[in-house]
């Protein structure tokens, strides 16, 4: 397997596989979270498909309630 170099919030970090997988592999739960990658949003439906290129730079939010 080849390992990628990806930025994640302003973090490099090696990853190679779909939004999904790096989401789960940083135990986020993908039901609060948006993504966008090279500053474009990605929607969740395209997660599971869309793989990640060396050099990309991703971004997660997660939502967090409170009051």
């Amino acid at each position: 397997m080849i390992t990628l170099l990806i930025r994640v919030n302003d973090r490099e970090m090696e990853f190679c596989g779909t939004i999904m997988e790096l989401l789960l592999s940083v135990n986020l739960n993908p039901e609060t979270c948006a993504v966008l990658v090279n500053g474009e949003i990605v929607k969740k439906n395209e997660w599971e498909s869309f793989v990640l290129k060396d050099g990309d730079y991703v971004e997660i939010v997660s939502f967090v309630g409170g009051g």
